[in-house]
């Protein structure tokens, strides 16, 4: 009989951990060939796609999970031209609040927390309010280069919780 009774406690206990589990899981990943090292708190999953980033079509290879209602995503582009740089990262988040109908008014600058110098780094912080457009939306992003490769890296939920901005911004690391 006490026997049963420890089963039944193990399993209960077992159960409870379970139910306890992390929501994220991080792990680190290498984007493509490139210099650039991401943490993503889910097992990423990789579709490469054109898409047009100013006045050309690229081919974007981007690696996205979610994770507690959030979207972590990290893409990639080489250009042809390493002068273009500034001009594509300028676009391309151009392109992404155009893409998420963001409000001009919560667009900000500011970096998020834990997030490496990075060359070329444009940052944005966007919302849309429930109704513009579909459900609320929250955007943090940032778009960075080294050489001719561009990446942007961004999270996206209803409500991005804080304690996976940190780890996911600081997790970026160019080798």
């Amino acid at each position: 009989m006490r026997h049963r009774h420890v089963l039944v406690l193990s399993a209960c206990l077992l159960g409870a951990t379970t139910a306890w589990a992390p929501a994220f899981n991080w792990r680190e990943t290498a984007i493509g060939a490139t210099a650039l090292v991401a943490m993503f708190p889910c097992k990423p999953e990789l579709v490469t796609r054109s898409v047009p980033i100013g006045l050309h079509e690229r081919a974007v290879a981007m690696r996205s999970c979610d994770a507690a209602g959030v979207t972590f995503a990290v893409a990639h582009a080489s250009l042809a031209d390493p002068s273009q740089v500034a001009s594509v990262l300028a676009a391309w988040r151009a392109s992404t609040l155009a893409g998420v109908h963001a409000n001009p008014d919560t667009v900000s600058a500011v970096p998020p927390l834990g997030l490496p110098m990075l060359p070329q780094l444009q940052v944005l912080r966007a919302g849309r309010a429930a109704g513009d457009a579909g459900p609320a939306l929250q955007l943090i992003g940032v778009w960075f280069a080294r050489g001719s490769d561009v990446f942007a890296a961004f999270m996206m939920a209803s409500a991005i919780p804080a304690e996976a901005t940190e780890p996911f911004f600081a997790g970026l690391r160019l080798r």
